[in-house]
């Protein structure tokens, strides 16, 4: 699968985001098109065994950050120091908003453990109405990043609480 752009909010260059994009190069693009009607969900279930190969069993699936609450599933947690939470989209119609408030939340209760998102969306073909014919990936970058600014700028007393907020926009090869 290509990969089309790569955006860090803080402009930094942390040592795993090239071996989450290489995991995701990886993928044959035909997943796409073996769909059975609804969401592809063999991309995620692919990118996690790549990803548990490349970064060893610390990897969770369809994990519930929110221990207490179990109000939703991050796709995947990478064992970083502190852990990336991952959110993979590629649906049509997809919530990007929700996926960064599921990242900002748990970050935000959880900052001890959790400290870095990670959003995996396509950076073509699909053109969301509401955000004025963009892709996912400039909705994102352009428009609902800048929207939580305040959100994730947010300081405590080691810092920013979301160290930052990666997001990897691929080619989505139905286009």
């Amino acid at each position: 699968m290509k990969i089309k752009e790569v955006f860090s909010y803080r402009n930094l260059r942390h040592e795993w985001i090239s071996p989450i994009v290489n995991c995701i190069k990886s993928v044959l693009e035909q997943i796409f098109f073996e769909q059975d009607g609804g969401e592809i969900k063999k991309f995620d279930r692919l990118l996690s065994e790549r990803l548990t190969a490349e970064f060893g069993k610390g990897i969770k699936r369809n994990s519930r950050p929110m221990k207490s609450e179990n109000q939703f599933e991050v796709d995947i947690v990478l064992p970083t120091e502190p852990k990336t939470l991952i959110e993979i989209e590629k649906g049509k119609q997809p919530r990007l908003e929700l996926d960064i408030m599921k990242i900002a939340n748990t970050i935000y209760r959880y900052p001890l453990e959790y400290g870095f998102g990670c959003i995996i969306v396509p950076a073509n073909y699909i053109e969301l109405k509401l955000a004025g014919n963009k892709s996912p990936y400039r909705y994102v970058t352009n428009h609902l990043i800048p929207l939580n600014k305040p959100l994730l700028d947010f300081k405590n007393q080691d810092g920013f609480l979301i160290k930052d907020l990666i997001v990897i926009g691929y080619v989505d090869p139905r286009g």
